[in-house]
């Protein structure tokens, strides 16, 4: 792991990886800067600079190697050990996210899931749902370091002691209230109305009506 790499750095290196491994599936070896870019719409000297942030070259009539590349991103971000994961208040979503960590080469493994209501057993393939009363035990005998929250609004306060209580490393908040935890655990906001308003704003801003 390349320590001090940009937020967004890293966030991109992660895009280019899953953009990467989709092309590698349709047997190509190669790709160069503006190509990749063009899949992510982004400028390519976001591309060039990133990958030189990683110490990472291509070759300058052929591209970058793809399956070099993928393999070069993972040690610039990927812990050396695996680290797992919990979803808290997350369905179809959680799912989906878990079906590509837990059958891919990553150091990333969604453990456990956890709802408030009932204890469900299995919510989804080979991952255990449980009560959220039981998420400081389970965290803690599972040893999750990071946790994925999306719960009602109402709820957020309550349930994000008891993540702290877990022992987390870190939280992606789906929701859109903003956290009270101590400044040592790395929080990564997810505003899911926001998004929503922004994509609604795009889609209208030249054919809905002004005032």
């Amino acid at each position: 792991m390349i320590n001090n790499l940009p937020a967004n750095t890293v966030e991109r290196l992660s895009n280019y990886r899953r953009t990467l491994h989709d092309l590698k599936k349709e047997e190509k070896s190669y790709i160069h800067s503006h190509q990749l870019a063009h899949f992510l719409k982004i400028n390519p000297a976001h591309v060039r600079r990133d990958l030189m942030l990683i110490g990472f070259s291509g070759d300058i009539h052929k591209g970058y190697n793809i399956s070099r590349l993928i393999e070069s991103i993972g040690k610039a971000i990927d812990c050396v050990h695996m680290q797992k994961v919990a979803f808290v208040g997350v369905g179809d979503l959680g799912r989906a996210v878990a079906d590509y960590f837990n059958n891919q080469d990553t150091k990333l493994q969604v453990a456990a899931t956890f709802r408030i209501g009932e204890e469900p057993g299995m919510q989804f393939s080979d991952v255990k749902c449980y009560n959220i009363a039981r998420m400081k035990e389970v965290m803690r005998g599972e040893h999750i370091e990071l946790c994925v929250l999306a719960v009602p609004h109402a709820f957020v306060a309550e349930v994000s002691k008891v993540i702290v209580a877990s022992g987390v490393k870190g939280i992606l908040n789906f929701t859109s209230a903003r956290l009270k935890v101590p400044k040592e655990i790395y929080v990564e906001h997810y505003d899911m109305i926001s998004k929503l308003e922004k994509l609604a704003y795009f889609t209208n801003k030249d054919t809905c009506p002004g005032e």
